[in-house]
């Protein structure tokens, strides 16, 4: 079976990667090909394997939705909320889930700017480039549907829905469910709320004052907007297959994850 093997830059050395790959090299069942960043999945690959944290998982999963290959993770970061295992993962349950891990598919959004394409697994933000608020205007199926001055606006897939949406005070969104949430981030009023709608719909932000805005998508930052410039965003045309591993369920490792982090930093303070 051929393996893509991605691996976050500062990990390549890390003790449990290189344990893990010597014990599954042994097994003489995986063929590993080894991938960087900005590298497409090879051809003839069934499975891609990374190891790293969240960032790392958000890089390669666009490439697995490109490549429709299942994706597999392991936690060597911080959060670690996307991958499937922990670092004290066995060979064994690697080995197994690579082999015969089923398969399910997680929902991109497609972003559109002045010709240009972004495929997002999380979110993509319009945020103010500077410390100055942002003005936009939002529109749903063509509709105006509120205006915001704010330090920036997310659309978050479900998936998305725990990382700077659930931060900005947005809602919860289970996994399997087709829809959007719309949060604007500290908005400069008192009657903005989290907008939940079908994942069908076409979603449209347009910045229309407050100085230089910045796209932002799943973290990285994608193009400088000018004002009266808009985004479009809706679900992709591609799906991120993901392998299903691992015996805890979403709200179990919601729970876990979250407060595990709020933990682990607060004892870091306190160190």
């Amino acid at each position: 079976m051929k393996i893509a093997v991605f691996t976050k830059s500062s990990l390549t050395d890390h003790p449990v990667r290189a344990a893990l790959l010597e014990a599954l090299s042994k097994e003489g069942v995986f063929d590993f090909l080894f991938i960087g960043s900005g590298d497409a999945v090879p051809a003839g690959c069934e499975r891609v394997l990374a190891f790293g944290g969240d960032g790392t998982m958000l890089d390669a999963a666009v490439r697995c939705a490109r490549a429709d290959v299942p994706l597999l993770g392991v936690n060597l970061g911080n959060l670690g909320f996307l991958t499937q295992f922990d670092a004290g993962v066995t060979a064994g349950e690697l080995s197994s889930a690579l082999r015969s891990g089923e398969t399910v598919r997680r929902m991109l959004i497609s972003c559109k700017t002045d010709g240009a394409e972004f495929f997002a697994l999380n979110d993509i933000v319009v945020k103010s480039a500077s410390t100055r608020p942002v003005s936009t205007e939002l529109y749903v199926d063509g509709r105006f549907a509120d205006a915001y001055r704010s330090d920036g606006v997310i659309v978050a897939t479900p998936t998305g829905s725990t990382a700077y949406s659930l931060s900005a005070g947005g809602p919860v969104l289970a996994p399997e469910l087709s829809a959007l949430v719309v949060n604007a981030v500290c908005p400069h009023t008192l009657h903005a709320r989290p907008l939940v709608v079908g994942a069908d719909s076409k979603v449209e932000i347009k910045v229309i004052g407050g100085g230089e805005a910045q796209l932002v998508v799943d973290g990285t930052a994608a193009a400088d907007l000018a004002a009266d410039e808009s985004v479009s965003v809706q679900r992709a045309s591609v799906s991120a297959p993901f392998i299903k591993a691992g015996r805890v369920n979403f709200y179990e490792r919601l729970l876990d994850k979250m407060n595990r982090w709020g933990s682990a930093m607060s004892a870091e303070v306190n160190v």
